[in-house]
């Protein structure tokens, strides 16, 4: 008997969630970026990098609060003034960019009657390299892309990250939202150049970005 009511407890439970209000939200997010290398390779003190990013985002809500997102777009990373290791000479630039799948989870708290949300997200992110230039550091525009014979060599095919942030947007009252700031910051996790791993050290991105945007409901 007691089993039987346990049974219709999670029953009534996963009924009354599965009729909640729940949506999924097509989106866009776009703005700069600013990157940094750091790791025993490069000089820790390296300067950043601008760049751009462009992020087409799928979400689905959990309840008022949480929800589960997922996005696939381009991100542009690097960092200026790296003295390499192996290179005391002088110091380099690098712009490198990179086709990125991000999975976030986030937890939406409203504020001013629901008009508008505050929304801290965590997640990993897996980038694809598509494109690494790289400069002498004095030198304003990119001399050419990354090789196995130039200044840290190669842009390795992966990079792993872990993204944190938050996030601030209008709501509208039919689900649509317009995101005023999304602010973040993705450390990464990957040996990102080839003569840091020939040199058995280690040279890893990390990017601050801020992003605005809309999203739309799917029902």
């Amino acid at each position: 008997m007691n089993r039987r009511i346990l049974y219709l407890v999670v029953a009534t439970l996963l009924a009354a969630t599965s009729a909640e209000a729940q949506r999924s939200h097509l989106g866009i997010l776009a703005g700069p970026t600013a990157g940094m290398m750091s790791g025993s390779y490069v000089d820790a003190s390296s300067g950043v990098e601008m760049g751009f990013s462009f992020l087409a985002t799928l979400d689905r809500e959990f309840g008022d609060i949480l929800a589960v997102t997922i996005g696939a777009g381009w991100v542009q990373k690097g960092g200026r003034r790296l003295a390499l290791a192996d290179r005391a000479d002088t110091t380099y630039g690098y712009q490198t960019s990179y086709v990125e799948v991000p999975v976030s989870l986030s937890a939406k708290f409203r504020l001013a009657n629901g008009r508008l949300s505050l929304a801290p997200h965590a997640g990993v992110a897996v980038g694809f390299g598509m494109g690494c230039k790289w400069k002498p550091g004095e030198q304003f525009e990119f001399e050419g892309t990354c090789a196995a014979d130039k200044p840290g060599g190669e842009l390795s095919s992966i990079d792993v990250g872990i993204p944190i942030g938050v996030t601030f947007a209008v709501e509208f009252p039919g689900g649509s939202r317009f995101t005023i700031a999304d602010v973040g910051y993705e450390l990464g996790l990957s040996n990102v150049l080839s003569g840091a791993e020939a040199a058995g050290q280690s040279v890893k991105s990390g990017v601050l970005s801020y992003r605005f945007g809309f999203a739309v409901p799917l029902y």
